[in-house]
């Protein structure tokens, strides 16, 4: 008779771990620590969600601003030749530092002939000063020759009454009458001729007085050219309107310049600020004053600090050289950007300095 045959002897009768439950001991610690690290990371996104949904919450951002700034043009006010240029490119410039310096010797011409002119009206003026005291001179004298001639015309009136009764007694012949008559139309003659010469002579004080105002008019007019000519003089050294670095130099020496043309361009650093073009959904609840976080795309993990100080009075699209027009065509709604105006509030930084054309994103803080 056949024994039943004993089954065989497993592995946990035996204590042997077989290889399947081993290499399910061996993964666990594996997936215990990818559950872990997921875990970890899931933390740390749900965070900083968290944190960027609050911050978005609370500021309208937008990449689509610049830093804009001070850009003066360096203008000479005088024409010439360039002789020497006293700044390179990108040079750090202060405020009437000279810069460039154009040829004097037609402005120092120019002076002189002023200072001619200047002296010929003063010789003028000395003229016509002299004219005027002979023309006085001359009044004097015919007034008194008016005297004398009145004093003759009076007595040779009084002799002719008194021959006229004579006459009439028979006491003086005709000629007596006659030549008594012709002495005092004489002396009246006499007279009538000397008031007009006295009125010449006044005549004379009036247009050498009138000489002397044209010639201290004149004087006047070559000082004022001469002054000119000294304040174009003055010009010939072009120098800096603000503090910045040079930009945009295009000029040489030996190289003629027009008054009025621009020599080059100082760009400010200090004076800067922001231009932020949002979109029109996003400035229903910016207000002037708001305060706004800045970085720039030069400085990574750097931010600058603002405000908002000023809203354009119309979109970009308005100010475009083909502003669109809706009523003609099809009518395709687009959202229009507005330009906000950020000043800085952050101390200037040399270190991180903003340049006018640069990059930045903005968020301006629109609640707490």
């Amino acid at each position: 008779m056949k024994t039943a045959s004993s089954p065989a002897p497993s592995s946990v009768s035996t204590g042997i771990p077989s290889p399947l439950l081993s290499q399910r001991r061996r993964s666990n610690p594996g997936k215990l620590a990818g559950f872990l690290v997921a875990a970890v990371a899931l933390a740390i996104g749900g965070y900083y969600g968290i944190r960027h949904l609050q911050f978005a919450l609370r500021h309208e951002e937008t990449d689509d601003a610049q830093v804009e700034g001070d850009i003066s043009p360096v203008l000479p006010r005088v024409s010439g030749y360039v002789t020497r240029i006293l700044v390179e490119d990108n040079q750090h410039v202060v405020a009437a530092q000279p810069l460039v310096e154009i040829d004097s010797r037609e402005l120092d011409l120019k002076i002189s002939e002023m200072e001619a002119a200047a002296q010929s009206a003063q010789a003028a003026r000395e003229n016509a000063l002299a004219l005027l005291g002979n023309a006085r001179a001359a009044a004097d004298v015919a007034r008194a020759n008016i005297d004398v001639a009145a004093v003759t015309q009076a007595k040779t009136a009084a002799d002719l009454a008194r021959d006229r009764k004579l006459f009439q007694t028979g006491a003086i012949t005709d000629r007596d009458m006659t030549d008594s008559q012709a002495a005092a139309d004489i002396a009246q003659t006499r007279l009538e001729a000397i008031r007009r010469q006295a009125e010449a002579a006044e005549t004379q004080v009036a247009v050498a007085q009138s000489a002397i105002n044209s010639a201290e008019a004149l004087i006047q007019q070559r000082q004022a050219d001469l002054d000119y000519a000294k304040l174009e003089r003055s010009y010939d050294t072009v120098t800096a309107p603000i503090t910045g670095d040079i930009s945009h130099k295009s000029i040489e020496p030996g190289q003629y310049v027009q008054a009025g043309q621009t020599l080059l361009s100082i760009a400010s650093e200090s004076n800067v600020w922001v231009v932020a073009n949002y979109k029109e959904t996003q400035v229903g609840r910016m207000r002037i004053g708001q305060e706004v976080e800045i970085k720039a795309d030069a400085y990574r993990g750097y931010r600058f600090r603002g405000r908002v100080q000023s809203f354009s009075g119309a979109t970009g699209a308005r100010f475009a050289l083909l502003p669109p027009d809706n009523a003609s065509g099809n009518f395709v709604k687009v959202t229009q950007r507005l330009p906000v105006k950020i000043v800085l509030t952050s101390p200037p930084d040399p270190e991180h300095p903003l340049r006018p054309g640069m990059s930045v994103d903005t968020a301006v803080k629109i609640r707490d």
